[in-house]
């Protein structure tokens, strides 16, 4: 594409990224069955890989979170209070884990052909084995994160349990996926918060192994059902599901195992001597940065 052409293609992107984020601040949030099945908003369609990461890697800035989807370009999030509050504070927990453990921002990471996913939060272990180039997680030549984390406030549910796909994909080496899905406050100030943890050693990788809602109320119905239909009763837990409260730090059902043999995955020497089998997300500390943001 000659260069005139692709700078105004690039300029028609970021006014369609300007338009995008009006209307996802003008959505009316109400929890039910748009919370669960909400789909991002269409920038451009039949793009390719390559023009994607030029505009991404020379981008002005772009007020929303984007990404490509088998060469559509989608626009889905708006980094807002809540969700960077709850981003911040998981990266200050990750970062406590160890610091042999590289913890990254948004990262532009290579899942398919035609498919470009930004998670929140990467986290790669130090001397991951270098991958061939054309394997690499993009154009800086380094291995993938061992850890993503999605972190969805207008980003409906539905659509965070989709990346699972993608991110265990062969083209990745990614081990770990983690979704936080939140939930708008509702007219007594309580809201829903749901964490779904999915790894790749999993009989079926795309199936969460442990999903839990931890917020000050419980799911709505729409999300509930929506559960059932991709993972069985039993691990679904939490609030509104048998669980007590989420009202404290040292609840240990609100503590989130993260397997470190996942997390040094291809490592030299595996996991080191003085870690243990997993590292914990306290999920009531996610809670609270929100009820205190």
């Amino acid at each position: 594409m000659p260069p005139s052409l692709q700078n105004e293609l690039f300029s028609k992107w970021s006014s369609a990224f300007d338009s995008a984020r009006h209307k996802l601040l003008a959505i009316k949030r109400q929890e039910g069955f748009e919370e669960v099945k909400r789909k991002g908003i269409t920038i451009d369609k039949e793009v390719s890989r390559r023009l994607y990461l030029e505009f991404c890697e020379g981008e002005p800035k772009v007020s929303v979170n984007h990404r490509l989807i088998d060469g559509k370009i989608e626009a889905y999030e708006m980094p807002l209070d809540p969700h960077s509050a709850v981003q911040g504070e998981l990266t200050y927990i990750i970062r406590s884990w160890s610091s042999r453990l590289r913890v990254h921002g948004e990262m532009d990471i290579i899942v398919g052909t035609r498919s470009v996913y930004r998670p929140d939060i990467c986290v790669r272990p130090l001397n991951r084995h270098q991958p061939q180039s054309l394997r690499a997680v993009n154009s800086s030549g380094n291995p993938y994160p061992t850890l993503v984390v999605e972190i969805g406030n207008t980003e409906s549910l539905n659509s965070l349990h989709e990346l699972a796909e993608k991110y265990f994909s062969q083209r990745t080496t990614i081990q770990i996926y983690l979704a936080i899905k939140l939930y708008p406050p509702r007219r007594n100030n309580t809201f829903a918060l749901l964490a779904v943890l999915y790894l790749r050693n999993n009989q079926n990788p795309t199936t969460p192994v442990v999903v839990k809602s931890f917020g000050t109320a419980p799911l709505s119905n729409h999300s509930r059902i929506y559960l059932q239909s991709i993972v069985r009763d039993e691990f679904i837990t939490g609030v509104g599901f048998g669980g007590a409260p989420c009202a404290g730090a040292d609840i240990g059902k609100y503590q989130l195992a993260i397997p470190t043999n996942l997390l040094f995955n291809d490592v030299p020497g595996g996991v080191p001597g003085d870690v243990p089998n997993n590292f914990i997300v306290n999920l009531w500390s996610l809670q609270d940065a929100i009820l205190n943001n």
